[in-house]
């Protein structure tokens, strides 16, 4: 039988980090949580009795508050036994009436944005959260869905863009997250299908920049940069040169697939190696033989401090090692702060690489491993079929159809004549 409980929601913390309390609605097949507007410091809040504690200022009006609710959702347990109708958390939270306008997009937005969040999509879950509070900051709410018109949207297109300084680009990836969001409300039947804006709506279009990169002298520039030994015991700047080279000679691997990479997703024969894991990203799986180059690079990591060889469940570069990665949340984070980490450091490389005579790009980041891989496998002759799927982008299934015939060695073969002496 379903039952509502008030919960202190730890991962959506205010700018000032007080928690939100929630009333948890869950049976046997779904849980579901609506929010009571009001946030409070953890420390006064008693997980026990489930209330906030005497200290708080208002205790008890947000005890009171609590309480009434709760006596809402008895009362309609009650009114469903008598009237024979199943008791779902559904039903139960459907009687406590949202604060906000019926018909509201951002009633709705905000719901499905935080069940991103449950469903452990942390990435998504801020992305869109971010995009709402801007949008939500230049019109304000309640926001009634007939009120999102073309004119609304190129209003704040301008607003963006002279507001807040984004580039075109930045711009349209905001309308993409709002398109979809609209377009999920037509599909639950929230807002008729005529309504929707975007029929009349195109953003502006971005100028295409160039991506940086790197070019094969730039590379050896960094390879050659004396920094002491590599390897776990390193110093942190030889390390962090080992990790963006590795991901260029692994044909781009993004940083959080190597800082989540095990000893396991390595396997030798002889002295080739093969990597085998699957993209956080895109959740597509990947196999490659690694280059001599990458395999030289990896070796040290093989063992821990004391020789032996490192489990299979083991982290390979050891990027995660010492972090509490319980929650979804927790593992966003850690590969976050680690990839700043890394992007500073190598900003720090590029400067030394510059000092060499060798022009490197104005930022260096982790990522540009990724573009500088796609565009000397551009200038090798390699296909752009061939390039998307070494780089395992998501999406295009008309593109992977095209090349059912393109098989691992053929990968295998692209990689070993990318890196030579030859080819550059």
């Amino acid at each position: 039988m379903a039952k509502a409980t008030p919960v202190l929601w730890k991962h959506d913390p205010n700018p000032e980090g007080h928690l939100p309390i929630w009333l948890r609605f869950s049976d046997a097949r779904r849980t579901l949580y609506s929010s009571l507007g009001v946030y409070i410091h953890s420390r006064f809040w008693n997980p026990l009795k489930r209330k906030v504690r005497k200290g708080h200022p208002n205790a008890d009006e947000i005890n009171a508050l609590v309480q009434k609710r709760l006596a809402a959702v008895e009362a309609e347990r009650i009114r469903l036994l008598t009237d024979g109708e199943p008791i779902t958390a559904e039903a139960l939270k459907a009687v406590l009436q949202p604060v906000k306008a019926p018909g509201d997009f951002f009633s709705f937005a905000d719901a499905y944005v935080s069940d991103l969040r449950r469903r452990g999509q942390v990435r998504e879950h801020r992305r869109e959260k971010a995009v709402l509070k801007k949008f939500r900051g230049f019109t304000g709410e309640p926001l009634a869905f007939d009120r999102i018109t073309p004119r609304l949207l190129h209003e704040y297109e301008t607003h963006l863009i002279e507001h807040h300084g984004n580039q075109a680009s930045t711009a349209a990836s905001n309308f993409r997250v709002l398109k979809s969001l609209f377009h999920r409300a037509i599909r639950e039947g929230h807002v008729a299908q005529e309504k929707n804006p975007f029929f009349q709506f195109k953003p502006r279009k971005a100028t295409r920049s160039e991506r940086p990169k790197l070019t094969l002298e730039q590379v050896r520039a960094l390879e050659t940069l004396d920094l002491g030994p590599g390897g776990p015991d390193g110093a942190l700047l030889a390390r962090v040169r080992d990790l963006f080279l590795f991901s260029l000679y692994a044909a781009g691997v993004r940083f959080g697939d190597v800082a989540e990479m095990k000893r396991k997703n390595i396997r030798f024969d002889g002295e080739s190696a093969r990597l085998s894991y699957t993209m956080g990203k895109t959740g597509k799986r990947q196999s490659l033989r690694l280059l001599p180059q990458a395999v030289e690079i990896i070796r040290p990591y093989l063992t821990t401090a004391d020789g032996a060889q490192k489990a299979p469940d083991a982290y390979l570069f050891s990027v995660l090692d010492g972090y509490d990665l319980k929650t979804e949340d927790q593992r966003v984070n850690a590969i976050g702060s680690q990839n700043a980490v890394a992007n500073k450091y190598l900003k720090e490389l590029a400067k030394r690489a510059e000092a060499g005579e060798a022009a490197m790009p104005a930022k260096l980041t982790f990522h540009i491993a990724r573009h500088s891989f796609a565009d000397l496998a551009r200038k090798a002759g390699w296909d752009v079929y061939a390039i998307s799927k070494a780089l395992g982008h998501a999406g295009l299934a008309v593109t992977e159809h095209y090349l059912a015939g393109f098989d691992g060695d053929s990968l295998d073969g692209n990689l070993g004549a990318l890196f030579t002496e030859e080819a550059s």
